[in-house]
């Protein structure tokens, strides 16, 4: 059976309701008004709105620029709670010094947009497009030099590294917390496996049911755990002029475990909008070598198991890749993506068993 969904409410009318209902969260504010609201045609668990917020108080004109996330039916329970990305950004800005945006209020009840929400300020700068891809078009290939797209790039995991170092402790409130630090086991059972679980819907999966039995079979004990951003990517990083990092977007699957779990994506993600797209890699992106040797000075550690959390980066995207889990769709997508992760897996799982 097709499950029907209402219909959504319009922009102009979720904005008009925002206005009616700010005042009762600013005490002094008078002639509240919202103009130019402007909704971009993506974002699967969410809707985001972005608009102008202008008010007086005693007499003073203020205005901001701020995002709306709106909560959506999302056929994936696991990419459904914006309230989630709402407190792992406020514990990241409570805990450290990293670029993400600044938080405004947050709406638990679905009484006012009909959904849950939050608002946050908007942050200006320019993010790499992931299609088309910025390996081939865009601002980061046709404006930047290769010395300046590497230095955008090591800026970015800079970046993440500031994430990183913020304990697993900061998080308390996600679901399920351990009693130590994270491992990659407490990933693969706590969303990688649950993700496939959803995913697959009684269908058999035998190379992934393999490989997620022999990746939690062969986890290596970590001496550090923190938040796991999930979504680490170019893509997902916003760049001012100077080409520092400006924001670090997107925390709706943040979890938690090793900070290789990120570094390990990113890397695979790199892949994916070139290699898997037909393009060859842009000049000034590290090959992997030279990456993973970055990585090991930048946090202070050698980071000997790296192989094994591509292995679970290759998972991740398999299992993502079974079904189409945006905007309240489930069905069978395109088998290429799921090839492309799986060959990945299969070579990772082949030279284990040879090793």
């Amino acid at each position: 059976m097709i499950k029907e969904h209402a219909a959504p409410i319009s922009t102009a009318a979720l904005m008009e309701r925002l206005r009616g209902w700010l005042p009762t969260q600013m005490p002094g504010a008078c002639d509240l008004d919202i103009s130019d609201p402007v909704e971009p045609a993506q974002g699967s668990s969410s809707r985001t709105i972005l608009f102008k917020l202008s008010w007086r108080e005693q007499g003073v004109g203020h205005e901001r620029d701020l995002v709306a996330r709106i909560q959506r039916e999302a056929a994936c329970p696991l990419q459904s709670d914006v309230l989630h990305q709402y407190r792992t950004m406020a514990a990241i800005a409570d805990a450290a010094d990293v670029a993400v945006p600044r938080l405004v209020l947050a709406q638990e009840g679905a009484g006012i947009l009909r959904a849950p929400f939050f608002l946050m300020e908007r942050v200006e700068g320019r993010v790499p497009a992931d299609f088309p891809s910025y390996h081939a078009q865009g601002w980061f290939a046709a404006e930047l030099t290769a010395p300046q797209r590497e230095r955008a790039w090591w800026n970015a995991i800079a970046e993440m590294a500031k994430l990183h170092r913020i304990g697993w402790q900061h998080f308390s409130f996600m679901a399920q917390e351990p009693q130590h630090a994270p491992d990659a086991g407490f990933y693969l059972e706590h969303f990688v496996g649950r993700w496939l679980a959803w995913a697959a819907q009684g269908e058999p999966y035998p190379l992934l049911d393999r490989a997620l039995r022999h990746l939690l079979e062969h986890r290596p004990s970590v001496e550090h755990a923190g938040l796991v951003w999930n979504d680490a990517r170019m893509g997902n990083t916003m760049f001012a002029a100077d080409l520092r990092v400006a924001s670090l977007l997107d925390f709706e699957v943040a979890t938690l475990g090793p900070a290789e779990i990120d570094l390990a994506w990113w890397l695979y993600a790199e892949d994916l909008f070139s290699l898997r797209l037909g393009h060859q890699r842009i000049a000034g992106i590290p090959d992997r070598e030279a990456a993973i040797r970055g990585f090991e000075r930048l946090y202070g550690r050698p980071m000997p198991h790296f192989e094994y959390y591509e292995a679970i980066a290759a998972l991740k995207h398999a299992v993502i890749s079974i079904r189409d889990f945006r905007n309240g769709k489930s069905v069978n997508r395109s088998g290429a993506l799921l090839d492309f992760a799986t060959q990945r897996l299969s070579r990772y799982l082949d030279s284990d068993r040879r090793a």
